[in-house]
């Protein structure tokens, strides 16, 4: 549970993005001294219960890596393998074979937990995914507070692209096209036209 923080002492947004499966949570400025630093995390489940999801870009330590190998056989690769959060929980494969999944979240994202699908994954040519060890929760109504006060962007859709880039890489280009998107939807909302030269300002 991410309850370490006191979103109380924050500005709150105006907006108030709808946080569903399939979207993805961008860590701001906010929490830069926590273990939560630069995180994009998956929301895999949102009801009354609670907010469950995997961080995307945490790399695995050496007992994930050695957990894998047990698993599946396979060498690890840092760019397929994260560790998803500091709850235990099941091993999640998130991918984009329709055959091997079990969730299908927005996106032509899938959801596979169950280790025998786990090493077809990993025998595939050309088939991104991401493992993950371990989840990340929230209690009812505490992750819309955190997104409320500033802690999370939440963009309310994933894409493969978003989440398949390399891990070094995507918290700056998660916060770039969040940036683009927030852009696009204030100007659609507007009559806000470009000038046609830097002199008609």
């Amino acid at each position: 549970m991410t309850d370490r923080f006191n979103s109380s002492e924050l500005m709150p947004f105006d907006s108030k993005p709808e946080i569903i499966p399939g979207s993805l949570l961008i860590a701001t400025e906010s929490i830069s001294d926590t273990p939560f630093q630069q995180a994009v995390i998956l929301i895999l489940q949102s009801n009354e219960f609670g907010t469950i999801g995997v961080i995307l870009n945490q790399p695995a330590n050496d007992e994930i890596k050695l957990a894998w190998q047990q698993l599946t056989g396979q060498r690890f690769d840092d760019r397929f393998l994260v560790s998803g959060g500091p709850i235990d929980g099941p091993v999640f494969a998130i991918h984009q074979n329709h055959h091997l999944g079990e969730i299908e979240m927005p996106g032509g994202i899938f959801v596979t937990a169950q280790a025998n699908k786990f090493k077809e994954l990993a025998n595939l040519k050309n088939t991104p995914y991401r493992i993950a060890f371990g989840i990340v929760g929230w209690k009812p109504g505490q992750l819309q507070s955190e997104v409320n006060h500033g802690l999370w962007y939440c963009s309310d859709s994933s894409n493969a692209d978003q989440i398949f880039c390399d891990p070094g890489n995507l918290w700056e280009e998660a916060m770039e096209r969040h940036g683009r998107s927030i852009l696009r939807d204030i100007l659609s909302n507007t009559n806000f036209k470009f000038p046609n030269t830097p002199l008609d300002n």
